[in-house]
């Protein structure tokens, strides 16, 4: 147990340790605020064009920020639920707000190390904005989806 101060500096007994249950749900409300705080903020419209702008990092062949890498997945993220279409010489079904793809093309892409890219999909992923899932391609290509998507992106017009 740590102790515990109140403003003027002052100690004022002990704090319990949070359990990792309690983590769990601090966690989950806070998505949730972020999400909710977003709505009220409003939106723009990113047009997937802007990958051909010399300043995208990618034609710039810089490091990505972890900011451009999660943009560059929103980008990438289907904007419309996919009839089909061929992938590494299969047929891939995706729906709206999914990519699919390997992190060794990440890593590749955002001029990180593999370990980066693992790192940071599992952040992602701890924090709720997506679910990485083994795609029907084998281990190599994972499905990723944004979790929220159509309330972060509505498809209205």
């Amino acid at each position: 147990m740590k102790k515990g101060r109140n403003k003027a500096g002052e100690k004022t007994g002990t704090i319990p340790p949070a359990s990792d249950k309690k983590r769990s749900e601090d966690s989950k409300r806070s998505a949730e605020s972020q999400i909710e705080g977003l709505e009220k903020q409003g939106y723009i419209r990113l047009w997937r064009g802007y990958r051909q702008y010399p300043i995208y990092p990618l034609n710039q062949k810089k490091k990505f920020s972890p900011w451009e890498a999660f943009l560059d997945l929103s980008i990438e993220a289907r904007g419309k639920d996919s009839p089909g279409f061929e992938f590494e010489k299969r047929i891939v079904h995706l729906k709206r707000g999914q990519l699919i793809t390997s992190q060794r093309k990440l890593a590749k892409r955002w001029n990180w190390s593999r370990g980066s890219v693992t790192y940071f999909l599992g952040k992602l992923e701890r924090r709720k904005i997506i679910t990485v899932s083994p795609s029907n391609l084998g281990r190599i290509y994972s499905i990723i989806t944004f979790l929220n998507y159509n309330k972060l992106n509505p498809s209205g017009e």
